[in-house]
């Protein structure tokens, strides 16, 4: 395998060019991805010089038509076709591909090593790349590749007004999405989602119920954990065993089964304080959680809780020898509690013991 990748010159002299103006992003530790004007004006520019192996793609937005062009993959001839501007093509160079250039072209060669690839797959906690999943011969036209290097024609007409910022964001995302889009994940390390450290388990669920009625976004709690989005979103999922959405969804529910059970007010007080848009909103969910209305659960949990002490005072026995008190011991809420009071001036505990 090469030491350093086929970019700027060293791509300019695969395709018998003696300019080839590069940018090169070295935002990923000691991998770099770079991104190479390639442009022959001239006709029948001949056979590409052969490519050591190299753990690398290479994608190639053409920038100017390309009617007539030959390839070879391993060796081997690979049907191909006319090459519109716009389109895209990905060349696996452990694949030594070859190229017959017939007709003039002007393209956007952007050098995506494995290793570049797989250390944005780490940061988003995916599986890290085996293959390219697209045929070489085979042009696709992708809008958002299109986009992105379409926006950096500009920083190759000017390049010393370009900015570098612009430049490095640009190409990292056209590696993000050339990652997520069109590469095959290595089954032979499957994806295993973190979970969220405690304390940022904590805090996100801190932040969602300080905003019940929904107002924080998703990419405000992942900001605030660290990660990007999807990582967020999988390693909340591994935490709680559920999404965010669902999370506020039911502790909205808990926090309004609370009130239900702890106070007299009525469900269009407990709405709003529970982050609920309306009353009807408020009994809608409520039933679709609970299978009732806030109203008949608050009698049916009321109801239930008067039988269970009553339950506990009917089923009290008699203890001698304790004075000056009436002592219930009741097992309340999976907790012993013990209930002091004085009664007819008459020295008696009971106990459910």
């Amino acid at each position: 395998m090469v030491k350093s990748g086929f970019y700027g010159r060293r791509l300019g002299e695969i395709f018998h060019l003696k300019e080839a103006p590069a940018f090169i992003t070295r935002t990923l530790r000691k991998s770099e991805i770079a991104v190479t004007e390639i442009r022959c004006d001239a006709e029948n520019n001949g056979l590409t010089k052969p490519i050591l192996p190299d753990d690398a793609l290479l994608v190639t937005l053409q920038l100017r038509a390309c009617p007539h062009h030959q390839l070879w993959i391993d060796g081997r001839p690979v049907q191909t076709g006319p090459l519109e501007p716009g389109v895209t093509c990905f060349y696996d160079l452990r694949r030594n591909p070859i190229a017959n250039s017939i007709s003039p072209f002007h393209s956007l060669q952007f050098y995506l090593p494995l290793e570049a690839l797989n250390l944005i797959a780490d940061r988003q906690h995916t599986r890290r790349v085996s293959d390219c999943n697209n045929n070489p011969g085979h042009a696709v036209d992708d809008q958002t590749i299109r986009g992105l290097g379409y926006s950096l024609v500009p920083a190759f007409a000017r390049p010393n007004e370009a900015s570098r910022i612009f430049v490095d964001n640009v190409t990292l995302a056209m590696a993000a999405y050339v990652l997520e889009k069109y590469t095959v994940g290595d089954v032979s390390s499957p994806f295993r989602p973190r979970v969220l450290a405690a304390s940022y388990e904590r805090r996100a669920k801190e932040l969602l119920a300080a905003n019940l009625n929904g107002e924080i976004s998703v990419s405000e709690l992942a900001r605030d954990s660290g990660l990007p989005i999807k990582a967020f979103l999988q390693a909340f999922r591994q935490s709680t065993g559920t999404s965010p959405h669902r999370w506020l969804r039911n502790y909205r529910i808990e926090s309004a089964k609370d009130m239900l059970r702890r106070t007299s007010r009525p469900p269009e007080e407990i709405a709003p304080i529970c982050g609920y848009a309306s009353t009807d909103h408020f009994i809608r969910e409520f039933k679709r959680a609970e299978g009732t209305t806030p109203s008949a659960w608050r009698s049916s949990a009321q109801g239930s809780a008067q039988a269970r002490l009553g339950e506990r005072a009917s089923s009290a026995k008699v203890i001698r020898g304790r004075p000056a008190t009436i002592c219930v011991r009741a097992g309340l809420f999976g907790k012993t509690s013990e209930i002091f009071e004085k009664s007819g001036g008459a020295p008696v505990c009971f106990s459910d013991s």
